[in-house]
């Protein structure tokens, strides 16, 4: 009788916790027992579960199938309400799928940042291929997006969230600074490492049109449905950071008007740069420690302002790890790595080296590549993350920060040993 109820009391247990739902034989269920075994484990996930057809990166799949999310996978948000994009500005038949695309710009954009990092320390022709794959995915979805004319979006260097994919762009107005972000982070270390040289010129063109685009728009986008003006975010350090950054590669570039404009802009709002005053999330402080580092080199005459920019951040990422709800709601363990491994170069006498270790050491089973931490009482949850379109979504982020942290620690002959 004890037997015939296991069942009954796995799936009880089922919906009221997290919990790592797969039962297939890939992703295994410990993906190595070091590092060594674990960036390799982690590699070939990417390739195998997130890239697409067309060889973009979807940011997550469903963890119970590790396959895409259908709408037959969503039963209790079958339209979209009660979600984070009930009212976006994307066709309704995508809205119950979204979290296959949402962070795909990211994750394609951190993806060429590793992969780049991963060359350079093994000169492998194949880690090469496999990042020249990635541009071409992004340089198709960047024309299809141009001519994509919408309200909000469309024009030439407009670069959506591709929610149905990056062929089918039409009606989607929706991006935000850090997909831009991380795609120009991406491209802008493959120009540096890898490209040939009509890939530089391709490159070039691209962030370029970046730039040119947020002027036009005076750097005002779609968020979920709702207009976001970037200028007016006076405590959101990733934008300023970001647009930062942005113009002023677009400026060493291609000299002009608009990314000169641009820049002084930004420029004038550089106190954002210090804000906040308590942890914010992972990536909301790493991702503006990665653009203060190229800006460092772009340009090394404000350094008296980056520096103390970056030293707070750090700071600010380094508190987060004990006082964030993101760390413990979120399993962002890998993307801290990652950005502690940065830091370190960066600030090398605040110890940031041995917080990447400890972060990268933390991730080693599947369990840890869930966007949502697993073993977490559903009902604690916010109504937004709670429902089946999101709670078990499988990250490919996750994946791709253990292999950036993994060679930026490698560069420096640091190990997070044995696991």
């Amino acid at each position: 009788m004890f037997a015939l109820l296991l069942p009954l009391l796995a799936e009880a247990q089922d919906i009221t916790v997290t919990q790592d739902h797969f039962r297939g034989d890939f992703p295994p269920l410990h993906y190595g027992a070091d590092e060594t075994q674990i960036e390799a484990t982690a590699q070939a996930v990417i390739e195998r579960v997130f890239r697409d057809e067309d060889g973009f990166l979807r940011g997550s799949v469903n963890g119970r199938t590790m396959k895409p999310l259908t709408p037959e996978d969503v039963k209790e948000r079958p339209d979209g309400r009660g979600g984070r994009v009930e009212h976006a500005a994307i066709p309704n038949a995508l809205k119950p799928v979204f979290m296959n695309y949402e962070n795909a710009g990211e994750a394609s954009g951190a993806y060429l940042v590793a992969l780049c990092l991963k060359a350079q320390a093994t000169g492998d022709a194949s880690t090469r291929e496999l990042a020249r794959r990635t541009v071409a995915a992004i340089v198709t979805l960047w024309n299809n997006a141009a001519a994509a004319q919408g309200l909000g979006g469309g024009g030439r260097g407009w670069f959506p969230k591709p929610y149905g994919g990056i062929r089918a762009v039409a009606c989607i107005e929706e991006c935000s600074a850090d997909q831009y972000a991380d795609i120009t982070l991406g491209l802008h270390a493959y120009h540096r490492t890898l490209a040939t040289e009509e890939e530089k010129r391709q490159i070039e063109d691209i962030i370029v049109s970046f730039s040119d685009w947020w002027y036009d728009h005076d750097h005002c986008g779609v968020y979920f449905g709702r207009p976001i003006w970037w200028k007016r975010l006076d405590w959101h350090p990733m934008a300023a950071a970001y647009f930062l950054y942005l113009h002023a590669l677009a400026e060493t570039w291609r000299p002009g008007d608009k990314p000169k404009r641009s820049f002084d802009t930004w420029l004038q709002l550089k106190d954002t740069l210090q804000h906040p005053d308590k942890p914010i999330g992972a990536t909301m402080h790493g991702i503006p420690l990665l653009c203060l580092n190229e800006l460092r080199t772009l340009r090394p005459d404000l350094d008296t302002l980056w520096m103390p920019a970056i030293r707070h951040q750090a700071d600010l990422l380094a508190r987060g790890l004990d006082e964030a709800d993101e760390i413990k709601r979120y399993d962002m363990n890998a993307y801290c790595a990652d950005y502690f491994a940065l830091a370190h170069t960066l600030v090398p006498d605040a110890n940031y080296d041995q917080l990447a270790q400890r972060c990268l050491a933390a991730v080693k089973d599947r369990a840890h590549f869930y966007h949502l931490r697993r073993g977490q009482p559903l009902a604690k949850l916010s109504p937004f993350v709670r429902g089946d379109d999101y709670r078990d979504a499988f990250w490919c982020e996750n994946h791709i920060h253990y292999l950036a942290a993994y060679w930026r620690l490698r560069v420096k002959g640091l190990s997070a040993g044995k696991q």
